[in-house]
């Protein structure tokens, strides 16, 4: 136990093929990022709907769209948490603080090519026991410098897209890293056999192509940030274990 104000839980799924996080401080307010349907992810990657379910506790949920069931079931979250739509935040139709800060979002889109059609989310950043975050959303293309202006400053710790099938290519994603500058990158959104889609890249691919960056495999599923920083001018990557294929997902300490 790590008595911080900034000490943070995340819950993370039973695959990393999805992008919901929990954070939380002891004796403070929880959050979670992009919830998915059990259903829709079992679906995808043709696994038993039972290994993919999760109940979450929360204050505050926040997700991308409205639109997609694999980012924005919100009703995986019990209780009655205060519901944020980054992209309504970025359309300029709502606005949001987390903490008294506010929260800041960019539209974009899924992939072009998406089989059901490109529908439009947002990237979103906010700050939280005073660490600042950015969730990718459900990006599917590179956006660079004019987009990514108003994330600046407000970007320590990525969680990044890497698993490149429907979402940006890991080529644009450097270029992303390197405009954004963040202290740690976390990947999510990777393929995680046995479940997992089969046109998913695994993580391996984008930690090879970041060879000069700092990785720490945290061999669990909970891990608390800040973390040291291990070299000044590169991101470190934190990769987290899946909190196991049986059971509910677990926390991040």
């Amino acid at each position: 136990t790590v008595s911080k104000p900034n000490k943070m839980t995340r819950r993370v799924p039973l695959t990393a093929c999805v992008a919901c996080f929990r954070l939380s401080q002891e004796g403070g307010s929880t959050l979670v990022t992009d919830p998915y349907d059990p259903t829709v992810i079992a679906h995808a990657c043709k696994a038993d709907r039972k290994k993919f379910d999760y109940g979450l506790q929360a204050d505050t949920v926040i997700v991308s769209s409205l639109t997609d069931e694999a980012h924005a079931y919100y009703q995986a979250v019990e209780g009655n948490p205060q519901l944020i739509n980054a992209l309504d935040v970025a359309q300029g139709q709502a606005e949001a603080k987390i903490e008294g800060e506010r929260l800041v979002a960019v539209q974009a889109a899924e992939a072009p090519h998406h089989p059901e059609g490109p529908d439009d989310n947002a990237l979103y950043a906010f700050t939280f026991g005073g660490v600042k975050f950015l969730h990718m959303g459900d990006l599917g293309y590179g956006i660079f410098e004019d987009e990514l202006a108003p994330f600046a400053g407000r970007c320590e710790v990525l969680l990044a897209l890497t698993g490149e099938h429907l979402t940006l290519g890991l080529d644009d994603l450097d270029r992303m890293i390197d405009i954004l500058k963040p202290k740690w990158i976390v990947p999510m959104h990777y393929a995680l056999p046995p479940l997992a889609t089969p046109e998913m890249t695994k993580v391996e691919p984008f930690l090879k192509r970041r060879v000069r960056d700092p990785v720490v495999h945290v061999r669990s599923h909970a891990v608390t940030f800040p973390l040291p920083v291990v070299e000044k001018r590169r991101p470190t990557i934190v990769v987290l274990e899946p909190s196991g294929y049986e059971s509910a997902p677990g926390e991040l300490f």
